[in-house]
């Protein structure tokens, strides 16, 4: 739930991806491999289900088509914003901050900065250039700053 969470908007579809998660898990239980090791088998196993949630997230954005390539920053909302790290954010903070992100520019950051893809990557998964995927990341944290700032009533330093 907490991989799923940040993909999705509403907590309702989240859990419905979880569950869907789950699901696939138990079909695919007898596909994972065991290791004789316990701390390496619960690593690979919590990052086997980490995929499976990831790539269950990113496939209900695409089915129901909630991807939509547009621009929605004009140019002057693209300017630098710094953010500095002066507040303690909670997990409640962050969450609300990406549920304000477009599905395109949330589902990119997280595969990105939270899970670890690469641009190539992200851009085989979507069926997008890399390049787009580098522009997308950009106007995420871009707009995360500034919803930050917002939220929090940070302004830039002059």
């Amino acid at each position: 739930m907490a991989i799923v969470i940040r993909y999705m908007k509403h907590e309702m579809e989240a859990e419905e991806i979880t569950n869907e998660c789950f699901v696939k898990i138990f079909k695919k239980i007898s596909t994972f491999s065991l290791h004789e090791d316990a701390t390496v088998l619960e690593k690979t196993f919590k990052s086997w289900i980490a995929r499976i949630a990831v790539n269950t997230s990113i496939d209900a954005l695409r089915v129901r088509k909630q991807m939509h390539m547009i621009d929605d920053l004009s140019g002057s909302e693209t300017a630098q914003l710094s953010v500095e790290n002066q507040s303690n954010l909670e997990y409640e903070d962050i969450l609300s901050l990406l549920r304000q992100l477009p599905e395109i520019q949330r589902s990119i950051f997280n595969l990105y900065e939270i899970e670890g893809y690469s641009h190539e990557e992200i851009g085989k998964q979507l069926a997008i250039p890399e390049s787009t995927s580098r522009t997308y990341l950009t106007r995420a944290k871009q707009k995360l700053r500034k919803l930050y700032s917002i939220r929090f009533d940070y302004h830039t330093p002059s």
